[in-house]
């Protein structure tokens, strides 16, 4: 399993940031935690555009690539007015209705089952605002590359930081 330490990864400007973990080859899971960023209280969540994404890919991303929005990565995305949808070559399935208020943790596990079949589960919860909000879902994902290297891939906004545990 890939190893972080813990710390916050913040950016800045006007553009989303990715960062690719080490490569996975078996089933594994890693929990991050998205907050707003201090600096950017500004606008409401509904006009923020695009603020993170959370997933796996069968490359490691560029710094300039956005999770879910190459044909390489899979992931959940948080975008267009705070819609949460899983996202894969920038094609987009809501999944559920826009979030209020940061923050939120969320969870991706991945579990390869053939030689050309992943499970993607994910699990997201919030207490933001006094109201609890929780999601779970999964997703069967048919690409033989990422049965055989799957590095985790994390993309946060400069509206957005995500706090990583111990491990990822």
């Amino acid at each position: 399993m890939s190893r972080f330490p813990s710390k916050y990864l913040t950016t800045w400007g006007f553009s989303s940031t990715t960062f690719s973990g080490e490569s996975v080859s078996r089933a594994c899971s890693w929990t991050v935690t998205v907050e707003r960023n201090a600096g950017h209280w500004g606008g409401p969540l509904a006009t923020a555009g695009y603020l993170f994404g959370i997933g796996v890919s069968s490359v490691s991303l560029s710094p300039k690539e956005v999770a879910g929005m190459t044909s390489t990565s899979h992931a959940l995305v948080c975008v267009g007015g705070g819609a949460l949808s899983f996202a894969h070559d920038r094609r987009q399935d809501v999944v559920a209705p826009p979030l209020d208020a940061l923050p939120v943790t969320v969870t991706i596990a991945i579990r390869p089952e053939t030689p050309d079949v992943t499970v993607f589960t994910y699990k997201l919860a919030s207490v933001a605002d006094g109201r609890r909000v929780s999601l779970v879902g999964r997703r069967i994902i048919h690409d033989s590359a990422l049965c055989s290297a799957a590095f985790p891939i994390f993309t946060v906004s400069q509206r957005v930081k995500i706090l990583f545990p111990t491990y990822v």
